[in-house]
């Protein structure tokens, strides 16, 4: 083991989450180890020795979720059977071996961590046995209907957001005290607000009389937005509007160029911790990521479009808590809109559950399970499960490990 610390992070860009979450890592890790710690984020598929077919299926994943999604829906519930998931694993991390490879190579590390599935079976496949191999941390960033190609028993620590998907990676063989329920790691700062909401919107240039909906189509500005932003619009509810096209420069002009009667302001790719702390509702797509950012800031959420696949999953998650609710179309979302407004009591509700099964500090949760796997004896999974760190603990009174593997009681819907 070198002075400092070598953590990988693996991560792709199929979708903005897994990178968003590596990042959040990346944060957390900093913050807890200094300069202890030697991090690197790296997207294998973006290596010059990767094949090409990797930054072409990120670019078809966007693809099919906006233009097929029932399509996408079908091929993810196809791959969950399990022969056919096993083939497939099998058949991947083979393909994925030549690009993670030159990134070990580049980049020896003590710890490496995957927050995207198949990537820590294709490192252990690369390293050869235990002894051989860096330690291996794989995060699950979905709230619910967890792929089991998340799962391997190659691994030494899986962290999970939910215990729905603990008891689903137990299903798929994974030895339960390997298994932590931790959240999704989201940026610290969606947990603690720079400022309280109205000295945000000032700053923003926000009403401070008037509920505040933010409406999100994810980083790359996909979806309806244009559509819901106008039907809000045009239903004249008493609110504010703050729509994020992410990097869809056309969908931002487009909006900017409308002639709005409700107060809204329209933003490019732009940070959301103070956006989501001065708004009361967040409007999105199904994404693990944005899902949990919002629950770490306590902010309800109504989602938007159709989910496939894993979305399906985060919104169930949500609905079975009451921390919102499935607005599919621009009636539907108006409509929600309209029945909180008129009875803000729903909407309190629905603010108290996203409190209360909103995880701020999964991030630093994970550094530290990390940090104790890294620096742990031969069973250090299991070690770090059972909270034994060994000498390199963290910088504060470690979590209770497990503490989160119990849910709060299910509120119901609004």
């Amino acid at each position: 083991m070198s002075e400092s610390t070598s953590i990988l992070i693996l991560t792709t860009d199929a979708g903005s989450g897994h990178r968003t979450a590596a990042q959040a890592l990346e944060l957390a890790i900093a913050e807890r180890y200094g300069d202890a710690a030697r991090v690197r984020v790296s997207n294998p598929w973006h290596h010059p020795q990767a094949p090409a077919m990797w930054r072409r299926y990120e670019e078809l994943y966007l693809d099919e979720l906006q233009s097929a999604p029932k399509l996408y829906d079908l091929s993810y519930t196809l791959s969950e059977l399990p022969g056919v998931a096993q083939a497939l694993s099998q058949g991947v991390a083979g393909l994925l071996e030549s690009s993670i490879q030159p990134v070990l190579d580049e980049f020896p590390a003590d710890l490496v961590i995957s927050v995207y599935p198949l990537f820590t079976a294709a490192v252990a496949s690369c390293c050869g046995g235990p002894r051989a191999r860096p330690r291996l941390l794989t995060v699950v960033t979905d709230l619910g209907a967890v792929h089991r190609s998340w799962f391997t028993s190659r691994g030494d620590l899986c962290a999970v957001p939910t215990a729905t998907a603990r008891r689903k990676a137990i299903r798929c063989g994974l030895d339960p005290r390997i298994v932590v329920t931790t959240g999704i790691p989201v940026d610290p700062r969606f947990g603690r607000p720079r400022a309280d909401a109205a000295a945000l919107r000032r700053e923003l240039g926000w009403r401070p009389d008037l509920t505040a909906l933010l409406l999100l189509g994810g980083g790359a500005g996909v979806g309806q937005l244009a559509e819901l932003a106008q039907a809000i619009d045009a239903a004249g509810l008493p609110l504010q509007l703050a729509v994020v096209a992410g990097k869809n420069e056309e969908l931002a002009g487009q909006l900017r160029a409308h002639p709005w009667r409700t107060p809204t302001e329209v933003y490019g790719f732009v940070d959301l911790p103070d956006l989501m702390h001065a708004a009361d509702i967040v409007a999105t797509k199904a994404g693990g990521l944005t899902v949990s950012e919002a629950l770490a800031a306590g902010r309800p959420l109504l989602i938007h479009g159709n989910p496939p696949g894993q979305e399906s999953g985060n919104l169930l998650h949500l609905e079975r808590f009451g921390a919102g609710c499935w607005t599919p179309d621009a009636d539907a979302l108006v409509s929600r809109l309209a029945q909180w407004l008129r009875d803000p009591e729903l909407l309190r509700f629905a603010t108290t559950a996203a409190r209360q099964i909103g995880r701020p500090d999964a991030a630093y949760h994970i550094a530290e399970l990390g940090w104790g796997l890294a620096h742990g004896p031969p069973d250090a999974g299991r070690a770090a499960r059972n909270g034994r760190f060994g000498p390199h603990h963290a910088r504060r009174p470690q979590p209770q490990i497990g503490q989160y593997d119990a849910e709060p009681p299910s509120a119901g819907t609004t």
